[in-house]
Order: structure tokens, then C-alpha cells, then sequence
């Protein structure tokens, strides 16, 4: 019998190696409680994609100079005015954020935001807010790390 709330538990841990289906994992998660039929083929349809790019591998070149880039997105979602925490599919805009050191990503998240934005300027503001929440403290501790061992910064 298939189980979803496992399979997908099983699939929430793996998203941790595999960034690329972390957004999937998380919309499937939102349904753990009364999954329907559609939902089965979307977790059936991630193992099936995680079956087919077993071989391929993620390669990630570091650059060689230490600088921080901080890519940032939120979506609106218009019906604000509907929201019913018991609904899974309850509207909320959502958060989307990297935060790369030297060309790498350390940080990417993907996420319902906990306010309602009344507009998209308010939702890529509240998507703002919470990406600069992250970046400070990363951004302290590059620095301090980098003047430990006497790096140049650009």
C-alpha cells in the first residue's frame, strides 16, 4: 500500500543532497494530512525523476575571489483576503532566496511567507526582510574569518 506521508518524509530528508527538488518536496508536503490522487502522481513523479538523474552529479566551482551575492524573489498571491489555516492550499505569497559565498550557494531556501503582502512590492519586501535576517550574521562571520587568515576582500 502506498503511503504517503512516509514517502514523503522519505523524500523530505533526501532534499537536503538534492536542492533541486526541495520546492516539490514542500508543495507535497503541504498535503501530508488528506493527499488525493494528484498528489500520489507528483511524489511518484519526483522518484521517478530522482531515479532518472541518479548519475548526474551537482558540480559546484567555488571562485577564487571570497565575495557574497544574495539573490532574492517573492510571489504575490492575490486572494489575501482568503486564509484558512486548516487548508493546506490556503494562500500565502512565497519567499525564494540564495545566498552564494565565492560563487558557492550555502544558503537557498524556498518558503510560505508568515505575513500577508497586500501587494507584490510588500511580498518582494517581507522576501527582503527575511533573506537579510540570514545575510547579516553569514556576512559577519566571512568577514571575520577572511581578516583571521588575511584575506583580501572584494
Amino acid at each position: 500500500m502506498f503511503n504517503y506521508k512516509n514517502i514523503n518524509g522519505m523524500l523530505g530528508y533526501l532534499d537536503h543532497t538534492h536542492p533541486d527538488i526541495r520546492f516539490a518536496v514542500s508543495q507535497c508536503a503541504r498535503f501530508s494530512y488528506v493527499p488525493k490522487k494528484s498528489h500520489e502522481v507528483a511524489v511518484k513523479r519526483i522518484g521517478c525523476y530522482l531515479l532518472g538523474t541518479k548519475t548526474k552529479d551537482l558540480i559546484l566551482k567555488p571562485s577564487k575571489l571570497l565575495k557574497i551575492d544574495c539573490c532574492v524573489d517573492g510571489d504575490f498571491v492575490r486572494l489575501w483576503s482568503y486564509e484558512d489555516i486548516q487548508d493546506p492550499a490556503c494562500v500565502k505569497s512565497r519567499t525564494e532566496y540564495m545566498i552564494c559565498v565565492a560563487d558557492f550557494p550555502v544558503i537557498w531556501k524556498s518558503m510560505l511567507q508568515t505575513e500577508n503582502a497586500l501587494s507584490t512590492m510588500e511580498a518582494e519586501y517581507v522576501a527582503l526582510s527575511m533573506a537579510m535576517r540570514e545575510l547579516n550574521p553569514l556576512k559577519y562571520g566571512v568577514l571575520e574569518v577572511a581578516f583571521g587568515i588575511g584575506l583580501k576582500l572584494q
